[in-house]
């Protein structure tokens, strides 16, 4: 089952709605409804009606919640066709509105570690040795924006980076749990194209400070263009990712490449604590503009189309302003 969301109106908060198989988006609460007014012969409404507002509470990421999204769904080729809408016709949200926090991780595939050495060894700061557990930094939920939406450069002199990672999005409260037992708290996937401004980002860097600034102004979150429920993706280990700027290949690998596993990662991050809703950033492979013999001519630019696919989700598209 593949969710997303999306703003019915400029000043709206956004809707949840279910990806039918030929593309279109089914209103949750505009579906909701209708079963309750025009009751269909094993279609409980009064069960389904918890889905209303959902996007606000997160509450439809837990295990009871995407149940009635499933349940929602086999009803859908009984549904009437003026509560579906084209993809096209409306704007897409990030597919989790209101995560509770994002994590990112870093560092967490082999080539990325080593360009990355290269990168703040020729910059006199200190190279990261191969990590021996995860490490990371926070995004803000302001930085979120969804598929389609513009990613904007803050400043004229700024080198703006993309990083195309794999996003798990938590269903249940996950504290201490094992690395065997932790994919069963994982609601779904979805792809985070985490942007950088390593002008900023390098120079936190330098001083030792906490990454914040360099990773967390306004659009450098860009994530969707759905959820896909987990148990459709199975293995996330075995997942083709791929960046393009402009119809040229920037990344491309595997997230069996992962340092430490999505499994890892979530039992790792579960000693603060996850929530329905929470979501974490698995890492990059390498690619990356600042890594680049001449960084300059592929650093992000107004115009820029930034395409980022992962295999069984599809493509979060964005255009540079």
């Amino acid at each position: 089952m593949k969710l997303a969301c999306y703003y019915a109106g400029k000043f709206s908060q956004a809707r949840l709605c279910i990806i039918n198989s030929d593309g279109r988006l089914l209103d949750v609460e505009a579906a909701v409804g209708h079963l309750v007014r025009h009751p269909l012969s094993g279609a409980d409404g009064g069960m389904l009606s918890s889905l209303t507002n959902a996007p606000q509470s997160n509450d439809w990421l837990t295990t009871s919640g995407r149940a009635s999204l499933h349940s929602l769904s086999k009803w859908m080729p009984r549904l009437p066709e003026e509560l579906f809408i084209s993809a096209d016709s409306v704007r897409l949200a990030p597919p989790v509105p209101r995560p509770g926090k994002i994590i990112a991780t870093g560092l967490n595939y082999n080539d990325h570690v080593k360009e990355s050495q290269k990168v703040l060894g020729e910059k006199g700061g200190s190279a990261p040795d191969l990590p021996a557990f995860p490490t990371g930094f926070i995004k803000l939920q302001s930085a979120l924006t969804g598929h389609e939406s513009a990613i904007l450069i803050p400043e004229a002199d700024e080198w703006m980076d993309y990083e195309i990672e794999l996003a798990v999005v938590i269903g249940r409260r996950a504290e201490r749990v094992s690395k065997e037992d932790a994919l069963a708290y994982v609601a779904g996937y979805t792809i985070h194209n985490d942007i950088s401004a390593r002008r900023i980002q390098l120079a936190e860097m330098q001083q030792k400070v906490a990454i914040l600034l360099g990773k967390n102004y306004a659009t450098f979150a860009p994530m969707g263009p759905c959820m896909v429920c987990a148990d459709e993706i199975g293995d996330p280990q075995r997942l083709d990712i791929e960046l393009k700027v402009n119809g040229e290949v920037r990344q491309h690998a595997n997230t069996a490449d992962m340092i430490f596993s999505v499994a890892e990662q979530v039992a790792y991050w579960s000693k603060i604590g996850l929530d329905p809703g929470d979501i974490i950033s698995t890492g990059t492979p390498s690619g990356v503009a600042v890594a680049r013999p001449n960084p300059g001519a592929f650093y992000l630019k107004p115009g820029d189309v930034v395409e980022a696919s992962i295999q069984g989700i599809g493509v979060l598209r964005n255009t540079v302003s």
